[in-house]
Order: structure tokens, then C-alpha cells, then sequence
């Protein structure tokens, strides 16, 4: 029978037919979730929330922010779930009973884990929803967090905060919804940071690294990153990957090329690569830039 909760956390505390262990700090926790197959919808979820699915399913069904998949999740899946949406999730599992890991957290970890020049630039995105699909880095970050649980593999509170501040670049640079820069060159700009400018517009597709960028302008890393910042507003980082994208929609609204082919020419490794970028930075896929 479908069962229905004001919130994930609603139905992690008080339903009696699961298990779950947690370890908890101020604004976040972990928990092993023990489950049977079920049907359970959420109104809406007061943290943001990371599960990561460790058994598999034979059945799954996952509903969020009016995104359907039915796929059967796999086993070390991940799904991203916001806060303020309504979600639902019904499964089979494969074996009598499903063990997930579940991660909450509020936005605040990932400000208070960002350096100082980008909290005001992600303080107006969101975590992306995120349907079941193979996120091994956040899968094994949240493996690492869940020892914290066991009294016997805890390493204590600074590795726990450690391994959230991964989480935290991890999920803001590939599933927080951020808007693209388009910094115009200004006249007062440091005269190396329009190097590094000019650098990245010749070379975006390209494998670059920051100190092929510092090397063109003549600024170490430490300066451009510094300088780049207080002239562009953003990262040298985030300039490449915003200039690939601006690309990529161009890309995709004037040529008929196939996403994957797309991806290649504008520097991502892959189509998962350029979604992910997609998603993060324009709360669109590259189809839905394609349609538009």
C-alpha cells in the first residue's frame, strides 16, 4: 500500500517497517536505511538528500519534479533528491530486504565548505533533482561518511567534516544549478588576466590546465586564480566551463550534430559529461537547449 510523509526524514524516523542507523551533526547526517519493497511519497523534503541505492532493485519507479524513470536501479546508483519537492519512490527488491545509504544535508554545508569568493554565486542555485544513475565519486564519499555510524571504523568528527567539504565541491560543480557567466573584457582589467582571456578563447576545447593558463599570461596559479577572480567575478575554471557551454548551445541550435559529437568538440569528455554541465548550469539538458 503507498504510503505518504510530510518529509524523507518523516519517513526514516517513524516508520516502523525499516531500520535506520544514523550518525547526525548540526547540519547534516547519515543514515543506513534497511528497506523492504515499498511505495512511498514525500510532500516535501526538508534537506537536501543522497541516497545511494547498495543492494539494486528489481523493480524501481522514481518520480520527482515531474521527471519520470522506471530503470531498475543498480547496485552503488545514486539519486539526488531537493528540498521543497514533492517525490515519490516505489521499489522490488531483489533480496528480502534493500540497504541504502542515505545523506542529508542542509545548503548551508555547501557554504560553509565553499572558499569565500563563490558562496554568494551559489547561495542563488539549487541541488538539481536527480534520478538513480552511476555517480561513483558521490557513491564513494557517502560510503566514507557511513562508517561514521559504526563505532568501531569511526575516525571522528574532522575526517566526517573533511569528507563533506568532497561532497560539497563534488555536487556544486556537477549538480548545482548556477547561472552561466558572460563577463565582458573590461578596460581595467590586469593587462595578464586579458592574456589568460584570449588563452581560453583559443584553446577551451582543448585539455588546458590552470597552469596553462598562468603559463600564457604569465601569472602563477595562485595569482590568476586570484586576480582572474577579482577582475572576471568568476573562476578561471568556471570561465572554461561557461565558455564551453556557450559553444555547446551554439553547437546544438545551428548544426544538426549528435550531443555526443557536440561534447567532444567543446572539451567534455563525454554526453554524460556535457549533461551534467548542462543540468548544473543552465537547469536544462542538452536535448531541451536542442527543442527550445
Amino acid at each position: 500500500m503507498p504510503k505518504r510523509y510530510d518529509s524523507l526524514q518523516e519517513y526514516h524516523d517513524t516508520d516502523q517497517a525499516i531500520g535506520f542507523r544514523k550518525y547526525e551533526e548540526v547540519h547534516f547526517r547519515v543514515g543506513l536505511l534497511s528497506e523492504t519493497s515499498s511505495d512511498v511519497t514525500f510532500t516535501s523534503t526538508n534537506r537536501n538528500g543522497l541516497v545511494v541505492d547498495l543492494s539494486g532493485t528489481a523493480k524501481h519507479l522514481t518520480q520527482m519534479d515531474g521527471i519520470l524513470d522506471e530503470t531498475p536501479t543498480r547496485r552503488g546508483d545514486v539519486c539526488l533528491i531537493p528540498p521543497d519537492i514533492e517525490a515519490r519512490f516505489a521499489w522490488e527488491t531483489r533480496t528480502e530486504r534493500q540497504t541504502s545509504i542515505i545523506l542529508e544535508f542542509d545548503s548551508e554545508v555547501l557554504a560553509a565548505y565553499l572558499p569565500d569568493f563563490e558562496k554568494d554565486r551559489f547561495a542563488s542555485g539549487h541541488l538539481l533533482p536527480a534520478n538513480y544513475a552511476d555517480r561513483p565519486i558521490l557513491a564513494n564519499l557517502a560510503r566514507l561518511l557511513s562508517r561514521e555510524i559504526d563505532p568501531d571504523q569511526a575516525r571522528g568528527r574532522l575526517f566526517a567534516e573533511s569528507v563533506m567539504r568532497l561532497v560539497a565541491f563534488e555536487i556544486v560543480s556537477s549538480h548545482w544549478s548556477v547561472p552561466m557567466q558572460r563577463p565582458e573584457v573590461g578596460g581595467g582589467w590586469d593587462s595578464r588576466v586579458k592574456r589568460a582571456i584570449e588563452f581560453i578563447e583559443s584553446k577551451y576545447s582543448d585539455d588546458i590546465t590552470l597552469s596553462d593558463i598562468g603559463q600564457a599570461s604569465g601569472l602563477s596559479v595562485t595569482q590568476l586564480t586570484s586576480r582572474f577572480q577579482k577582475d572576471v567575478g568568476a573562476t578561471p575554471y568556471s570561465y572554461v566551463i561557461d565558455r564551453r557551454l556557450r559553444q555547446a548551445v551554439h553547437l546544438l541550435k545551428t548544426t544538426e550534430m549528435p550531443i555526443a559529437e557536440v561534447a567532444v568538440a567543446t572539451g567534455f569528455s563525454d554526453q554524460q559529461h556535457l549533461t551534467r554541465a548542462f543540468r548544473a548550469r543552465l537547469d536544462q539538458t542538452p536535448k531541451q537547449v536542442r527543442k527550445a
